[in-house]
């Protein structure tokens, strides 16, 4: 395991955060929850009782509040919802089930402190990944269920084995297999299947929204898991974006694509929110 690779990521991921700036008219405030740092984005005239709980991407190895500020703060602004966004245990250092332990335990405490709002679960790429891992795990322990989850570019397989993994790298501005390959042995803690949430027998799912770009190498991912979810849950919508690349809204939040994209989530969100 190359660690070098992955905390060079770390850092250039980071200045990544900075590609636009934060959304006015969200205050931003830390809180230490359960050990862990997590971040309350709350924008001006929020929905009441309603709380959108955030996990990030970076191939479960990658990826903090600095990475993804900017981009969570428009979520919020655009949602107009509360969102609780978590540092997560990151492999090498603590592979899995750590991070998706933390995600669980996070949802679990927001579940006990806000009894009465309507909760969400939202995450791009690996931490989308995490979020399906999540929900998983929330209905196995007769947790109360998000309203809906929305999901940016999941991670779904481990093994990297989908067709789009090579026919769409040319096409890959972001990723790279061979980078991926490092990151998800990283945190598989060299056990795939284990950790591979594509190997989860799903029965019940929340209703679901999926977007993805057509120019990535996840591409499959999002398909493949839209494939089975809607099968167990008929209140699921998958939105493809030709030409755009891995988690979008990261790159640019002014684009067409992105503001659609989160309009869509906005919709669908209110459409659940009192089911």
């Amino acid at each position: 395991m190359n660690n070098q690779i992955i905390e060079e990521n770390r850092a250039f991921y980071d200045s990544i955060g900075n590609m636009y700036p934060v959304a006015e008219g969200v205050a931003i405030s830390e809180e230490t929850i359960n050990n862990m740092e997590c971040y309350w984005f709350n924008p001006e005239n929020s929905k009441p009782n309603e709380l959108v709980i955030y996990v990030h991407g970076g191939g479960y190895c990658i990826g903090s509040i600095r990475s993804h500020k900017a981009m969570v703060s428009h979520f919020a602004k655009g949602l107009k919802r509360k969102i609780l966004f978590m540092e997560y245990a990151l492999a090498p250092e603590k592979p899995y089930p750590n991070g998706l332990n933390d995600v669980v335990n996070i949802y679990e405490w927001a579940v006990q402190k806000f009894p009465n709002h309507s909760l969400y679960l939202m995450g791009d790429s690996a931490g989308g990944g995490l979020s399906i891992g999540a929900s998983f795990q929330i209905a196995e322990r007769n947790l109360k269920v998000p309203k809906a989850v929305a999901l940016i570019s999941p991670s779904y397989n481990l093994e990297l084995k989908n067709p789009s993994t090579n026919n769409r790298q040319h096409l890959d501005q972001i990723l790279n297999k061979e980078m991926v390959a490092t990151f998800f042995n990283a945190y598989a803690g060299g056990n795939i299947s284990a950790a591979d949430t594509s190997k989860l027998n799903f029965t019940t799912f929340p209703p679901v929204i999926v977007g993805v770009g057509t120019n990535e190498i996840l591409f499959d991912d999002s398909l493949n898991f839209y494939d089975m979810v809607y099968k167990i849950q008929p209140n699921a919508q998958l939105k493809i974006y030709g030409g755009q690349g891995h988690v979008l809204t990261q790159m640019d939040i002014f684009s067409n694509s992105s503001q659609d994209l989160i309009s869509n989530i906005y919709n669908f969100f209110n459409n659940n929110s009192n089911e």
